[in-house]
């Protein structure tokens, strides 16, 4: 065999080795994917502009809400939310009514046993951003009227993200 046909034939061996590897390591990739590879909001219009999924985007967003949430006399806990393996997280309180409301962020390390990290009045008609100053694994929302005869009504939305 001449040198020329050794060298061709060398070259196409290791082409062909060279795509192999490089198609399992794509298979591999693929399996090895977190599930949160993009954004995970939904797409919808609103107004003249719409949510677009980014190109490259690896985070994911979550949202939990909590619409007409009514106050009274005594506290009223929301539904615990595990925020042990989220990297940022926000409550947003609506005050829909006329009464201020106090509300409280408790954070807790078995969903059982809660303590105050934070506590704010929102007064009628104002939106708050609450973050806890604190971490723990399990976080929630408390929430009472300032006055006990004086009932109001708020919206609450948990948003968070993770980012890998």
């Amino acid at each position: 065999m001449s040198r020329t046909a050794k060298r061709s034939k060398k070259k196409t061996n290791q082409t062909t080795k060279f795509s192999r590897r490089q198609s399992r390591r794509s298979c591999r990739a693929k399996l090895l994917k977190p599930p949160c590879s993009r954004i995970t909001r939904p797409r919808f219009k609103q107004g003249s502009s719409s949510r677009t999924t980014l190109p490259g985007a690896t985070h994911c967003f979550t949202e939990h809400t909590y619409v007409g949430a009514e106050t009274n006399g005594s506290m009223n806990s929301l539904p615990a939310q595990d925020t042990s393996s989220l990297s940022m997280y926000t409550y947003g309180i609506v005050n829909r009514g006329e009464h201020p409301a106090l509300v409280q962020i408790q954070i807790s390390p078995n969903a059982r046993d809660y303590a105050v990290d934070s506590q704010e009045v929102i007064a009628g008609g104002q939106t708050k951003a609450l973050v806890p100053l604190r971490f723990l694994r399990y976080t929630r929302l408390v929430i009472q009227s300032v006055e006990p005869d004086q009932p109001t009504r708020l919206d609450v939305y948990f948003q968070a993200q993770r980012m890998p």
